[in-house]
């Protein structure tokens, strides 16, 4: 099997949107051990009336080359990525570097998915308990497991997606409901992205602009979608102390000061920075930000015509002028 074709699969499992009749996640579906989750709520998404409007404004051929992928994708793999795929969670207990195991919440064409993943490179399967647990090699070892018809778990490490299967079968703890963590796994049809994770210092790794939380205890993340005109992201972390706080507050605020001074080549990061408040109150550092649909329709426009005007440079062709498409 060609490596394309394994991007692919990892594509059909990752990259979609929303299912009304997958079920939903839960938070005793997760080990005990869990530090950080991250939960995309692709129904809501796809539910999203700013959302429907700011892709609408994607230049015609552009979402006509989307709807071909999406089309050959299902012909290959079974799955239509517009229905199919509910919500996706990723979970982990380590750094965020070393990723954690994905949970794929839709309805999947088991069958059809094992019998293309095994004709791949370095392909194996075992058995764990009931289920079977198929690998390959794409650049890096994968894991793959259908916890049931519609639930699949996909990972780099084959003893995290195993431990998650346990959980799952009831013979391993999983969070309680007193969590912290479970707070990220609730839907209220508005939020599309939570993120929440405790002992935060052990979890940033080496990411340069993620070493202003070095010091953070938890983070909660929210981005949610109210209406037609705008998106609005919270993000709320807590530090031992309120000098710490202090601490996190100014290294947030010389982050987006770095980014406003590099507008002229990074315009749409330097917009989004421009929208930014930092607020810190004791403990806790709040960051929101309130994203206009006309900002969000700029970026993509401008985002086009760049690519556009580099494609031209490449080929020695005119690059089309920039437009809004309706």
């Amino acid at each position: 099997m060609t490596r394309p074709m394994i991007t692919w699969v990892a594509g059909a499992l990752f990259c979609a949107h929303a299912s009304l009749q997958a079920h939903a996640a839960d938070f005793k579906d997760f080990p005990a051990g869990t530090q950080w989750v991250l939960n995309l709520d692709l129904k809501s998404a796809q539910a999203s009336p700013m959302l429907r409007e700011v892709f609408g404004q994607i230049a015609p051929e552009k979402r006509q080359e989307a709807q071909n992928k999406l089309a050959a994708i299902k012909a290959m793999f079974g799955i239509d990525l517009l229905k199919d795929i509910e919500q996706l969670v990723i979970a982990g207990n380590g750094t965020a570097e070393k990723g954690g195991v994905a949970y794929v919440y839709g309805t999947f064409d088991v069958q059809r998915l094992s019998t293309i993943l095994a004709g791949s490179k370095n392909f194996s399967s075992s058995q764990h308990g009931s289920h079977t647990v198929l690998g390959w090699n794409d650049d890096k070892q994968k894991y793959l497991s259908f916890a049931t018809p519609r639930l699949a778990l996909l990972s780099n490490s084959q003893t995290a997606l195993t431990d998650a299967l346990d959980v799952l079968a009831g013979t391993r703890a999983g969070l309680t409901p007193g969590s912290a963590l479970a707070s990220a796994l609730e839907r209220s049809g508005q939020e599309l992205l939570t993120v929440h994770a405790i002992d935060v210092s052990s979890i940033v790794g080496i990411q340069p602009r993620a070493q202003a939380l070095k010091q953070a205890q938890s983070l909660d993340l929210r981005v949610r979608s109210t209406g037609t005109d705008s998106l609005n992201a919270a993000l709320s972390v807590t530090a031992a102390s309120d000098e710490t706080a202090q601490q996190i507050q100014q290294a947030l605020l010389g982050i987006q000061a770095i980014t406003l001074l590099r507008s002229a080549e990074a315009p749409e990061s330097a917009t989004l920075a421009s929208l930014v408040r930092v607020i810190c109150q004791g403990k806790t550092v709040d960051v929101t930000m309130s994203l206009p649909k006309t900002v969000l329709e700029t970026a993509i426009r401008q985002r086009e015509a760049r690519k556009a005007a580099k494609e031209a440079a490449a080929t020695n062709t005119p690059a089309p002028a920039e437009t809004t498409t309706n």
